[in-house]
């Protein structure tokens, strides 16, 4: 082969290969952020309805059916999700196992009802599903526990077809009035760390444990929307729903 077509073949291949690298690198750039909301509606939960609609970015809320049939005001909160466009709902069981974890999960029939009950009662459209007090994932090969409780749960809601999912990060709060704990820096960083390493369920994806009781300030004082506004300026960073969480 004449060196000039040689040379022709070596700067296409080159060039072909930068552009697949320039695509590769691109691609897992990107780390996709899910801001997840446990135990809702309670007090806080009207915050973050208003925080979305302001910021238009996309969370998912797991709901506990006894708290939207509680009173009038939980199920007006419940129905400020249901119409916002930016929220997606999911499943976190129909009593929260009445805060008895162990006990809930020793009747594995009695735990799956309630979730399955949840799941009617409040008219769910995806079965997706964060069991009551576990840190539990089960999508499609993958899955992982963090004790022997709730494991036969897990697995035979699997098998109804769900997909069980926890978190990769808490923004812990403290009992006693909901306030974060962490603070919006130290959230900040850590979903930054987290990003860039092999330490989440599935790498370049960040779920977020929050409660919606953290959110009881107004939208303008309130944490969420300072680590959003942290956030979203970073084209690295986008916000997802669990809906969307790769399998």
């Amino acid at each position: 082969m004449n060196k000039p077509v040689t040379l022709i073949i070596s700067v296409f291949t080159m060039v072909f290969s930068l552009a697949n690298a320039q695509k590769n690198t691109t691609s897992s750039d990107k780390c996709y952020i899910y801001l997840t909301f446990d135990d809702g509606p309670l007090n806080g939960s009207e915050n973050i309805n208003t925080i979305i609609l302001q910021e238009k970015i996309k969370i998912s809320v797991f709901m506990v059916g006894e708290h939207v049939i509680k009173d009038k005001q939980m199920d007006t909160y419940a129905k400020y999700y249901d119409e916002n466009p930016y929220i997606d709902e999911y499943n976190h069981s129909f009593s929260h196992a009445n805060n008895h974890y162990e006990s809930f999960y020793s009747n594995v029939d009695k735990s799956v009802n309630d979730i399955v009950y949840n799941q009617s009662l409040l008219k769910l459209l995806y079965k997706i599903v964060r069991l009551p007090g576990r840190n539990m994932w089960r999508l499609g090969e993958k899955s992982k526990n963090d004790g022997a409780s709730g494991i036969q749960t897990a697995d035979q809601l699997a098998k109804l077809g769900y997909k069980v999912v926890g978190w990769d990060i808490e923004w812990q709060h403290r009992p006693s009035d909901g306030t974060p704990i962490q603070s919006v820096d130290e959230m900040y960083n850590s979903v930054k760390n987290l990003c860039s390493s092999d330490k989440t369920f599935t790498k370049n994806n960040v779920v977020m444990l929050i409660h919606d009781e953290m959110f009881q300030k107004t939208w303008e004082e309130s944490e969420l929307k300072q680590l959003i506004d942290l956030l979203r300026p970073d084209s690295h960073y986008i916000f997802e729903q669990m809906k969307f969480y790769p399998q």
